[in-house]
Parts: structure tokens; sequence; C-alpha cells
């Protein structure tokens, strides 16, 4: 329903005000300076206000739980299913910044067309996808999707409280190898070079640009869990940094003991930390903001293949070569690793430096 109401003006021209009533939806309100062009205002949102109206009420229906069914939850599309899961409290943090991208791929599916030539193609669609850095989607990346899409599904079906659907939902058109385990280190030149590149970064963050990359190299840490750092979560009298499990992969609370160097480091985010500001990092922007950046740096800096994520796999090999008073044990604990096998991944010896220990 939509209003047209003259607006009287003392010593001017009356102004019309359009205002459009949809059951459901808020009013919408504007001004115009004549009745003509607030009537075709009105007409025009009043179809886009229904017509979204009538949407909207068409996605609730296809997740009612009418008849709590396997057949009728087959018939549920898996973009709903997803954007439902995406927009509750069961989805973790990580999901949560996944399903977006997934979202926009899956396309209109019902659970009853996830087969085998659909996951083949999601898996094509992705692989020549670009990610915000420019870089192709990985093979690792789209496992994770699909890890989160039979979740979701899972989900849908717990709430439903009935068995949760055989899907498709594998890694079958993945080519033989796919999980190409990095092994980039860092050098000591390389390191020097990329220093030097972020010292040559004039901007006030210049600083928190390079404590941020040495502070990787101490702790293991993850992009997310550093730049979201916020103060609280540290005791510097105890040398210790408590990282909330929202904030870590596994969604596990996790304890960082600071060495005397990441201790060095966190002084001097201390002397420029602002008050009422909780983050360690405040001159730097969100986690892939920075990991854009970061990419820049690297490519000014001539660096080839190398990723932020590298500085954690430089850092747990620097660990296991040097930190000999830790325990294998307790390396994994630090740096969050669950399995052994994990951190055989991670932690990339040189046959130089294994060789150097031999005497």
């Amino acid at each position: 329903m939509a209003a047209i109401v003259e607006r009287p003006r003392k010593n001017k021209c009356s102004t019309w005000q359009a205002t459009v009533r949809v059951k459901d939806h808020p009013s919408v309100s504007r001004t115009f300076a004549s009745r003509e062009d607030a009537a075709q205002f009105a007409e025009s949102v009043e179809s886009k206000l229904k017509e979204l109206v009538l949407k909207e009420a068409k996605k609730r229906a296809r997740l009612q739980p009418k008849q709590a069914s396997l057949e009728n939850l087959l018939d549920e599309r898996l973009v709903d299913i997803l954007t439902a899961y995406r927009d509750s409290n069961d989805a973790t943090e990580r999901q949560k910044k996944n399903l977006p991208t997934i979202i926009k791929v899956v396309g209109s599916a019902s659970l009853r067309e996830i087969n085998s030539s659909w996951n083949k193609k999601y898996v094509e669609r992705m692989r020549v996808r670009k990610t915000r850095v420019g870089r192709t989607f990985s093979y690792g990346t789209i496992s994770i999707h699909l890890q989160i899409m039979a979740l979701a599904c899972r989900w849908r079906a717990d709430s439903l409280n009935i068995p949760a659907p055989v899907l498709q939902f594998s890694k079958k058109h993945f080519p033989k190898h796919w999980e190409n385990k990095r092994s980039r280190r860092l050098s000591e030149d390389e390191q020097k070079r990329l220093e030097a590149t972020l010292e040559s970064h004039n901007a006030p963050s210049k600083n928190q640009w390079l404590i941020l990359m040495r502070l990787a190299l101490e702790t293991g840490a993850r992009l997310q869990e550093l730049v979201l750092a916020e103060w609280a979560e540290f005791d510097l009298n105890r040398k210790l940094w408590t990282i909330p499990a929202v904030k870590t992969k596994c969604n596990k609370e996790r304890a960082v003991p600071l060495s005397t160097l990441a201790m060095e480091y966190m002084r001097e985010l201390l002397n420029e930390a602002v008050m009422g500001n909780p983050r360690i990092f405040h001159r730097l922007g969100q986690p892939l903001s920075v990991s854009a950046a970061f990419h820049k740096f690297v490519n000014k800096t001539g660096l080839i293949d190398f990723r932020f994520h590298d500085l954690r796999h430089e850092a747990i090999s620097r660990m296991v070569l040097y930190k000999r008073k830790l325990s294998i044990f307790e390396i994994m604990t630090i740096v969050g690793h669950s399995k052994l096998s994990m951190l055989m991944r991670y932690a990339n010896l040189r046959g130089d430096e294994l060789a150097d220990r031999m005497d």
C-alpha cells in the first residue's frame, strides 16, 4: 500500500512524501518536489518490496519442518541450508568466513541433485575462481568447503531430528597428489630483505608490520590469531599469551609462552598502544586485508612463492631445531597441533641444518 502526502512549506513550493507499506517489511519513505515523481517512486518500490517479501516467504517455507522426513530434506536447496547454517550459532567463525564464497558458487541444486557430477562441477568452478589476493582456490580450500557443506547438511538433519542423508561431498575428482604439502622455508637472507622492505614502508604502521612478522616467527601463531590479538589475552608478567578458543583454528584455547625476543616485541607494541583500543596491532586491518598487503610486500621484495602462513612453517621448524629445552609434545601444545603427523608437515628441516647438528 502506498500513500502520497503533500507537505506545504512557508514561502516555498510544497513537497510530496511517498510512503510505501508492505506487510512483513518496514515502511519506506522519500520526499520529492513533484507529486508525479512521488507516485512513480511509490509504484516502483511497492512492486519491488512485494517481490522481496514473497521471495523471503518462500525461502522460510522451504526451511519449515512441515513433515520431518528424509524425502522432504532431500527437496531442500543446499544454498538455503548453508545460509541458515551461516546465520546460526552452531557455525564456527572459520566456517562463517568460508560460507559466503560457498553460497555464491553452489547454485540452486537441491540435496537430491548433489551427486558425483555436481561435485565435479563445483570443483571445476572453484578452480577458475580467484581469491581476494588474486590466486586460484587450492584443492585444500575446496576440501574445506566440501567438509562445511557436509556439516551443514548434518546440522539440518539434526534440527529435524532425522538421520543425515548420504551425499556426494567427496574429493573423488581431485587430482592425484593434490595435497601438495608446502615445504617453503624463509632463508636468513630472505628474512633480512623482507625486513628491509617493511622498514622502507612509509606509513605509521611500519613498525607493527615488522613486529607482526617477527612475532609470527617467534610464536608460530597463525595470521588471524596475531592480527586479532588483544591486550587482555596477554599476561606479560608471566610471559604468557592465552589465545581464546574463538580465534583458533581448532576452537580450543591455547597457551603460548613468550620468548625473550617475543617479550621485547610486546614491549615495543605496548609503547604504541592506544587507550580504548583493545588490539595489539591496532594500525593493521583485518586478516584478509593484512594477508593481501603482506603478499604485496613479498612481491616487492622479490621472494618467490612465499605466503604469510609459511612464517608458521618456518617458526615451527626453528622450534624443532633450536628450542632444545622443549619436547616435541610441548612444541605441539604451543603451536596447536594434536597429531605428530601435522607437526611433521610443518617442520620442514633442511639437510644442511641436520648435517650441522651431527657433530
